[in-house]
């Protein structure tokens, strides 16, 4: 219980939660899109924006650094609302994975010729929890914030593409302009988290507590609510064993929301579903 007389234990579970709160909701809906990948595709074009940034000296300009980010992230998501409107023949799946490979790539690329390279690759990987700021936290807590309510206010036709594009569709949504909103705002997200958390957790709390909720009831609200309490818990507990067994921060709320979901996955269905 040590963790909890420490300062920046609290700054990283304030972060840890705040991050929690915005992509379980998210990836609930990256989940029953069934595009699993493109968060970790978008994360990691983030990441790529952050190494040209490194590349042209300027990380430590946090305004370009983030500007970069964003940039690349926008990129993504223009490209993933326009390949689901075209494909057919191919897996919208493919064309994540080829985005998030080449964006990886680039990555590795940028920061080959950086001093400080290796060092970059790995905040990119495992973000920085345990040196973020107060200040940071409350910015970033800010904006998801505002990027909550414009999802509210865009519940409508963002839960009817989810839900059924194709019905969406029939019913005279503008499938591609709802896409690109989400993945824009998504892009946002994912620019500010990686930043922090890094490329490996957003991935981690995009996707598991997404899959822990539908897996527990079938109901759109209860499933957003068992995510919100697995996802929240999850960063207490990893952050905890984290100082504990002095472990880098993401990595370890990682597996500590894995671990979670294996053992969820032991509970009998019928028990899960009553619940």
């Amino acid at each position: 219980m040590d963790a909890f007389h420490l300062p920046f234990f609290w700054t990283a579970l304030s972060a840890s939660l705040v991050l929690a709160g915005i992509h379980a909701y998210l990836g609930f809906h990256i989940v029953r899109r069934g595009v699993i990948f493109v968060d970790l595709a978008l994360a990691q074009m983030a990441a790529l924006g952050v190494a040209l940034s490194v590349m042209l000296g300027q990380e430590e300009n946090r305004v370009i650094s983030y500007l970069l980010a964003l940039s690349m992230t926008f990129v993504g998501a223009a490209s993933f609302a326009w390949l689901r409107s075209r494909t057919r023949q191919v897996p919208l799946e493919a064309f994540i994975g080829i985005i998030f490979a080449s964006a990886q790539a680039m990555v590795f690329l940028v920061l080959e010729k950086s001093p400080s390279g290796p060092e970059h690759l790995k905040e990119t990987l495992v973000g920085t929890l345990f040196t973020v700021s107060p200040e940071h936290v409350l910015w970033v807590a800010a904006l998801y914030a505002f990027i909550g309510f414009l999802h509210f206010l865009m519940r409508r036709p963002l839960f009817e593409i989810t839900n059924d594009a194709e019905a969406a569709r029939r019913k005279g949504r503008r499938v591609f302009l709802w896409d690109f909103l989400f993945y824009a705002t998504f892009g946002f997200v994912v620019t500010s988290s990686v930043q922090i958390a890094g490329v490996l957790l957003v991935f981690g709390l995009l996707v598991i507590p997404a899959v822990a909720g539908l897996t527990t009831t079938t109901r759109s609200g209860r499933a957003l609510a068992a995510g919100w309490i697995f996802a929240g818990l999850g960063a207490l507990l990893g952050l905890v064993a984290s100082v504990h067994f002095d472990f880098p921060a993401a990595p370890t709320i990682l597996i500590t929301l894995a671990l979670m979901l294996a053992l969820l996955g032991l509970v009998p269905r019928g028990s899960a579903r009553a619940s």
